[in-house]
């Protein structure tokens, strides 16, 4: 089996995720490849896609759209989405965009998650720290990585569900 996982991001806390998800398919054995979106060319020889991206101002990265617009326009095998983003100060992850509810339309996504991120004010330019500053948004490092491993094995036993039922 073989997935690829591709994120955008700007600061990292993404492709974190992205990594965390893509040890815990290689553990399991599967051939797991995770690249920027714009390295992405093709992906026929994938059993499974998994596509993230960071949340800035409840829009997605452009690099994370132009990928899902370019894959959806070709046979793709089964996509899973998720989003990243900090904790708001309601305590709650940043909601489902619609970006990303765009994404799951189009790429016809099995699923979709959103994952607290990472927010360190003295990493951003000082557009994004006026942004952050009159949003509500906390700083800090709120990444789940056991959540977010335990959606990655999620994804692997449906698609090995998939592949004894077919």
């Amino acid at each position: 089996m073989k997935i690829l996982v591709s994120t955008a991001g700007r600061h990292g806390a993404t492709h974190s995720l992205g990594q965390e998800m893509g040890r815990v398919f290689e553990h399991c054995g599967v051939d797991v490849d995770v690249r920027a979106p714009e390295s992405v060319v093709r992906v026929d020889g994938y059993d499974a896609l998994v596509i993230g991206s960071a949340v800035y101002s409840d829009r997605w990265v452009p690099a994370a759209k132009a990928l899902v617009d370019r894959l959806s326009r070709s046979e793709h095998p089964p996509v899973w989405l998720f989003s990243c983003g900090p904790l708001h100060s309601s305590d709650r992850p940043v909601n489902v965009t619609s970006d990303a509810a765009h994404a799951v339309s189009l790429m016809h996504a099995t699923a979709h998650r959103t994952f607290p991120g990472k927010l360190v004010p003295e990493r951003l330019s000082a557009g994004e720290r006026q942004i952050f500053e009159n949003s509500g948004a906390v700083a800090g490092d709120f990444r789940d990585r056991v959540l977010v491993c335990n959606w990655a094995r999620e994804i692997l036993a449906w698609l090995n569900a998939e592949k004894r039922g077919s």
